[in-house]
């Protein structure tokens, strides 16, 4: 896909903000729309500094007007004839005299294209969107032109080459004839001027020739090193796109054109390495006083060898970072004594290399100097060879390694015998370098490729605090160093909540809005402003919230769990608004009709929880926001969370149940919005039926305060008045359903009536709302208990 067909697709600002480069006076969107290919296909950023280029783009410019004007005729399109006939005569009016100008606007003008380009994409992954990289972009069909380009110039190349390894023969030749004659002394005087002068002027001719291959070649070697620095450029983009796929971003990290370009341009050095090295040999062969073969030609190579061993430096990547296959498959995250796979791979994807190259690695090359760092073997087959795989390239895959701690004798890291100073085990960072040794036609290099730094852990306890630790340096820009976190830089927001919201798509396959990113800002940084906010390393991961016991990661990567287990089916659907404060939540629910209710993520439980909130108006126009108690992964794995909202029931003054949850927020009947992920009761387990018959429901009033969003404990404050029920005993433990059970036992046991039972969470905004229990169903719950 070219630029300009990408550009065609965007909407809104960014379309009005493309419309406002073009006019009659500099260029016409008509020219730009109906010679795009040619347009983003020619060199304008060189045209404008090069007039003699600018001239032969303008001339060119001129001819394609021409052709699509007769193209408009034959097809009696009247209105665009008329058009580009005009547009012609302005151009030449415009431009005749100063063809650079034209170079500079068109220049400037595609600069200004890709600019917006680019906004719009950031704009798609701020809202959360998945960004859909084009088939091709302007910058590849440039990188694609250019490489033609170059291919077509070194094939012109070798042909001048070969004629003049030709014209040389045969100056060589008469030479060589016209001595034999000086020899033979019987050559007249006249005849031998005749000659020497013939010879001369060959000679001339010859020198002529070989200026002008040089000149060739340092003209390609212009072409080349442009044609590297967009490789070079490419790669890092490719480098940053697989950062960020690392930590969840749904990133293009296909190889297959980087390789194809990079393959192609090292064709191209390799050939010109021959003629150079070939032009050397006529040197050699036959030389003269001031002969440009003399020496030029091996400046020429000296400029082109650091070309090609920076292209074949930059050549050798990891594709793949090391990532474990089991239990935990997140990139950059690995255990100690289980496999774990990475790949290497060789983009100049040349045949004769296959099974010629060997490859090694080692762990920690170069290990920093930090008191403590653990030292590790890496367990697995060492050396292995570049294989081409078919559709896949040159590379060398490690399948099954495995990391082994070399034990110190003060004790292991992380562990009693840790030293103070020392980093801990989740914040140490380690490497795996893979070197080879490249050969092939007189050019001998090691290569090396290194992996991005990686979190070592030992239990899979660690593995929410390590999977933190390289989202963190992923998030950080240019940051590959061992030392990150000995003094870790604070991530900018932008970058953080694009990372947060990746962790969601890639699990849940839907990111993060702007409006729940904004929650989350406020929570990690105070409040939200049009400044750039930026989160430090102990506020994200090691620092407890403010009223919590743990550290937003942790909240936050155990309602990624939650979501992944539990409901992603109608988080795709966009039914969990998630993440949302108390006092969002008022200002939504409030003006809504009866029965209106939301889903959102507690904030006070460490291993991840959502509750149900609505709203509930009263006959004197007031109103109040009830909440139930959060449901967990426990309760969850037992009742889907659809399910307790189809059955969820409030005991009415008339001692009659009904479901208040009437209205998915705004206005989705909840049947509508669930339905399609009902059980049907004929499925029902009698798991199932025992905890549905259940109808114990939890009764709290909130004491409404927007300007907060505390974090409580979920301690239940205030009970009704319930003489056979002491208030210390708590009833929301470990296992909520299995407490609710057991006072059912000992209140009939009693002679309680348990629907008279009602209790208030003050303390905990995720809990606000009436919840009772249907005593019809009391007796079978007792007997479901025995």
């Amino acid at each position: 896909m070219s630029q300009w067909e990408s550009l065609l697709k965007l909407t809104g600002q960014f379309q009005d903000n493309l419309m406002g480069l073009y006019s009659e006076e500099l260029l016409p969107v008509e020219v730009r729309q109906y010679l795009a290919a040619w347009i983003e296909s020619q060199d304008w950023k060189l045209a404008a500094r090069d007039q003699s280029l600018a001239s032969v783009h303008f001339q060119n410019l001129l001819e394609h007007l021409d052709m699509q004007y007769s193209y408009f005729s034959m097809e009696q399109n009247i209105l665009q004839t008329y058009n580009f006939r005009r547009f012609k005569h302005d151009m030449q009016s415009r431009y005749q005299e100063k063809p650079k100008n034209l170079a500079e606007q068109i220049r400037d003008i595609l600069q200004q294209e890709k600019q917006i380009l680019v906004e719009s994409q950031e704009m798609e992954i701020q809202n959360g969107q998945v960004v859909q990289e084009p088939v091709e972009t302007g910058k590849q069909y440039e990188i694609d032109q250019r490489v033609r380009k170059v291919k077509e110039r070194i094939q012109s190349v070798d042909q001048e080459v070969k004629f003049l390894e030709e014209q040389q023969e045969m100056f060589d030749f008469r030479y060589q004839m016209f001595q034999r004659e000086l020899q033979s002394g019987k050559l007249q005087d006249n005849y031998i001027k005749l000659k020497t002068q013939e010879v001369q002027v060959q000679l001339n001719e010859l020198d002529r020739k070989r200026k002008d291959v040089l000149s060739q070649i340092r003209e390609l070697l212009g072409l080349c090193e442009t044609l590297h620095g967009f490789l070079l450029e490419e790669l890092n983009d490719w480098l940053r796109r697989q950062k960020l796929a690392c930590i969840g971003a749904d990133a293009n990290t296909c190889l297959k054109n980087l390789e194809g370009w990079m393959t192609k341009t090292a064709e191209v050095f390799f050939h010109l390495r021959r003629l150079l090295h070939l032009l050397s040999e006529l040197s050699k062969q036959l030389t003269y006083e001031n002969d440009p073969l003399k020496t030029e030609p091996q400046t020429l190579q000296y400029r082109l060898n650091e070309m090609l061993h920076s292209l074949l430096q930059i050549s050798f990547v990891v594709d793949r970072q090391p990532i474990m296959l089991y239990p935990c498959r997140r990139a950059l995250v690995l255990k100690t004594s289980t496999q774990f796979s990475v790949r290497a791979r060789l983009l100049v994807n040349l045949n004769e290399l296959k099974h010629n190259v060997k490859v090694s690695y080692k762990i920690d090359k170069n290990p920093p100097n930090i008191k403590g760092f653990r030292k590790f073997n890496l367990l697995g087959p060492v050396e292995k060879s570049l294989e081409d795989v078919q559709r896949e390239g040159l590379l060398v895959d490690y399948k099954h390694l495995t990391l082994k701690e070399q034990k110190a004798g003060g004790g292991g890291k992380g562990g009693k015998g840790a030293t103070d100073g020392a980093l801990c085990v989740m914040e140490e960072l380690h490497n795996i370098t893979f070197t080879t040794n490249f050969d092939y036609e007189g050019v001998k290099l090691t290569l090396e490729a290194v992996t991005l730094p990686f979190v070592v852990i030992s239990n899979l306890s660690q593995f929410t605090g390590a999977w933190s630790q390289t989202g963190t340096v992923s998030c950080s820009r240019g940051r590959k160093d061992l030392t990150f976190f000995s003094n870790p830089p604070a991530a900018p927001w932008s970058l953080l909540a694009n990372a947060l919201s990746w962790q969601f798509s890639c699990c849940t396959e839907r990111g993060l809005n702007p409006d729940q990113l904004q929650m989350l800002e406020k929570k990690l940084c105070g409040s939200v402003s049009k400044e750039e906010n930026a989160v430090t390393w102990v506020k994200f991961s090691k620092e407890n919230m403010p009223r919590a016991s743990f550290t937003f990661w942790v909240w936050f990567d155990a309602i990624v769990m939650l979501v992944t287990g539990h409901m992603k089916n109608i988080w795709k659907d966009g039914h969990v608004m998630g993440f949302v404060s108390r006092g969002i939540e008022d200002s939504l629910l409030k003006t809504m009709q009866q029965g209106t209710f939301l889903l959102r993520f507690s904030e006070s439980m460490r291993d991840g929880g959502i509750t149900c909130s609505w709203v509930d108006h009263q006959q004197d126009g007031s109103y109040s926001i009830r909440s139930v108690q959060p449901y967990t992964k426990r309760e969850l794995s037992h009742i889907p969370l659809t399910e307790i909202i189809r059955n969820y029931q409030l005991l009415a003054e008339e001692n009659i149940p009904e479901n208040p949850l009437k209205y998915l927020y705004p206005n989705i009947p909840k049947d509508e919005a669930f339905g399609k992920y009902y059980e049907q009761r004929s499925e029902l387990t009698l798991e199932y039926q025992k905890y549905l018959k259940r109808r114990l429901i939890i009764v709290s009033e909130r004491n409404i305060d927007d300007s907060q969003s505390s974090i409580a404990s979920g301690t239940p404050q205030h009970f009704a008045e319930t003489p056979q029920y002491d208030p210390g005993t708590p009833m929301h433990d470990s296992d909520p359903f299995q407490n609710s059970l057991d006072m059912d036992l000992n209140n009939l046991i009693d002679g309680f009536k348990i629907e008279d039972l009602l209790m208030d969470h003050t303390s905990d905004p995720m809990f606000s709302g009436p919840q009772v229990e249907s005593s019809e169903l009391l007796h079978d719950s007792f007997n479901a208990y025995q």
